[in-house]
């Protein structure tokens, strides 16, 4: 259902913008407000003896998360903001012995406690010297000490709740980056999840400080391994569909129905279970299998919106970040719709073919999907608006950052790997069809970044990069050259030998070349005869150049976006400039219309005039 989103701060397409010192011709079309992804929650005590909340944890990109506490019979339910400033998300939740809830957070790594009674969230710091971005999991030991997982550097942390002690007990890979999972067992031991290059599971004993990992060698394949204590008070291990037993040092294939059910952590006293849904909770009677919906009026904050492109009706269409909300905002009502919850990642490309909505997405129903905006959102099959496209041996965890029309009527699709993995894929979609194809790693181990057409071909660029956790095999981005009737690559070169950096903002200009940046360098290619013909460096104010958001201006520039400001590129002499600084930093974008250039500052759209006018 397309519903406009009252909350939302809104100003008029012609008003100027109020917010920062930026230069003339910035104007804030509107701000986007509303629930931020949900990642964490779990019953818990209320402020009062024998009451209870159920506390949920909301992300916030660019700002700083809240927790929720909502009285299940009631609705009624308690705010409280990070005291962490910069702390986007807590992506875990446990109730502790003492009564009180805890919680790791990112992009920086600290521990918090809520204290249940005073009603208060606290800081208990960073467990781990400045580094670690990410506390994924949290479990209690039998000790009674807190122990979590971090990322970038899979390690094991702990804290005390009676003295105030934080530890870093080390890294529990050597090489791996995520320790994703947490879980503890009766008898002394910590397990932990790692991947996702490779997967494993480490051990940690807590009256030695002995850890070493134990997933038997042969199930040690790419992937993400995870931990959970199950109802029956046992650990077990997870790799896909495979479970194991964790005993000591010691992880034991069994079958999946031995398994028992992860621990709920969603369960109120008199056994009913609670789960969110929508604006409400859910709230279940497993004695009746009755369920009633309890809503609760939490309407969050400034939700960074991730991109935006340009509709055919002139509406701008974008798409927030964690959670994925599709919306829309038209010159007409200059406020935003909601059009649909399209899941908890990101939709990284847009693109119009004629009426219909092409998105690229992570963390969605489908990698990929065709949205009629004409049409209300409808779930399911046959009529579903949007209509999702599942596509074969492509790993879950992929991230399509680039998306054009093709020559030959298919849209093409280029995006990173999946978690754990090097090799991008190449996706060639028939959209009335309903079918595409997926050639993986068209540039050996290196992901598919940016794609432009000219004249018959694909012109591809490339990063060394590839999933969350993997470990880079080459030393330079590519360019390459994909002939669309023979499916394949005809030619491969480095744009700048020896630049790591990605390949990106590729734009082909009336004469016939491709441009693009990596690093702090612009190149013009020449298709027709494959050499670089121009290279230049960036202009020292162009600084964090936004993935794919450049596109030919109406005065035969190229026009772009970095996090500095906008800017443009001479075709003829490859010579760049900071053009304008906007009152924030750019963080996404693209639309370009007329002599008007669209782009996102966190939850806000801006609309900057090009210089020269329409």
């Amino acid at each position: 259902m397309i519903r406009t989103l009252a909350i939302l701060g809104a100003i008029g397409l012609g008003a100027a913008s109020a917010a920062g010192q930026g230069d003339p011709g910035f104007q804030r079309v509107g701000t986007l407000v509303g629930r931020g992804g949900l990642f964490a929650s779990a019953v818990g005590p209320g402020p009062v003896a024998g009451s209870e909340r159920y506390y949920l944890s909301y992300l916030y990109e660019d700002s700083t998360f809240e927790v929720v506490g909502v009285n299940p019979d009631t609705g009624s339910f308690h705010i409280f903001p990070s005291p962490v400033e910069g702390e986007s998300a807590a992506r875990c939740m446990v109730a502790g012995p003492d009564g009180n809830m805890y919680l790791g957070s990112c992009p920086h790594a600290h521990l918090l406690k809520l204290d249940t009674k005073t009603e208060t969230l606290v800081d208990l710091g960073m467990p781990s010297a400045p580094g670690e971005q990410f506390i994924w999991s949290v479990a209690f030991g039998s000790d009674g000490r807190l122990y979590g997982g971090t990322y970038p550097h899979a390690k094991l942390v702990r804290y005390d709740p009676v003295s105030g002690d934080l530890d870093d007990l080390g890294s529990m890979d050597p090489v791996e980056q995520y320790a994703h999972y947490v879980a503890a067992s009766g008898d002394g031991f910590i397990y932990v999840g790692i991947g996702t290059s490779r997967a494993n599971i480490a051990a940690y004993r807590i009256s030695t400080g002995e850890h070493r990992e134990i997933l038997p060698q042969e199930f040690q394949v790419t992937g993400q391994a995870g931990v959970y204590r199950g109802n029956d008070g046992k650990v077990y291990g997870t790799l896909g569909s495979l479970r194991f037993r964790l005993e000591g040092w010691n992880a034991i294939p069994i079958l999946g129905t031995l398994a028992s059910r992860p621990s709920y952590q969603n369960r109120l006293h008199d056994g009913r279970r609670v789960t969110p849904h929508g604006d409400a909770l859910r709230i279940l009677d497993p004695a009746t299998n009755q369920s009633i919906d309890r809503p609760f009026s939490y309407r969050g904050k400034e939700l960074k919106l991730f991109r935006i492109c340009l509709g055919h009706d002139g509406a701008i269409y974008g798409s927030s970040e964690l959670p994925a909300n599709l919306v829309r905002l038209r010159d007409s009502t200059s406020a935003f719709e909601e059009l649909d919850g399209l899941g908890s990642g990101e939709v990284y490309s847009l693109l119009f073919q004629g009426s219909n909505l092409l998105l690229g997405a992570y963390g969605c129903g489908a990698p990929l999907m065709v949205f009629d905006p004409a049409t209300p959102s409808a779930p399911g099959p046959g009529a579903a608006n949007p209509q999702l496209l599942q596509l074969k041996g492509v790993s879950a965890g992929w991230r399509p950052k680039a998306m054009v029309q093709g020559p030959d009527g298919k849209v093409y699709v280029g995006s990173d790997a999946g978690y754990g993995r090097l090799g991008g894929v190449l996706a060639a979609w028939d959209v009335a069809a309903g079918t595409a194809v997926a050639f993986q790693d068209p540039v050996a181990d290196q992901s598919v970044t940016s794609l432009a057409v000219a004249g018959s071909a694909i012109v591809g660029g490339t990063s060394v990069t590839g999933g969350g956790g993997s470990h880079p095999t080459q030393k330079e981005a590519r360019l390459f050259v994909w002939d669309t009737r023979k499916q394949g690559v005809v030619l491969e070169l480095a744009p700048v030998p020896g630049s790591w950096a990605g390949v990106n903002d590729l734009v082909t200009a009336p004469n016939g070349r491709v441009y693009g940046m990596t690093g702090d360098t612009v190149f013009a290619f020449d298709p027709a005869t494959g050499i670089i013909r121009t290279r230049r460096s960036l202009s020292s104010g162009i600084r964090g150049p936004i993935y794919n958001a450049a596109a030919l201006g109406p005065d035969g520039r190229i026009w772009g976006l970095a996090s500095t400001g906008v800017f443009a590129i001479d075709p003829v002499t490859c010579d760049s400039e900071l053009v304008a600084t906007p009152p924030s930093s750019i963080t996404g974008g693209f639309a370009l219309q007329g002599g008007a250039v669209y782009l996102v500052c966190a939850a806000s759209v801006y609309r900057y005039e090009l210089p020269g006018g329409r």
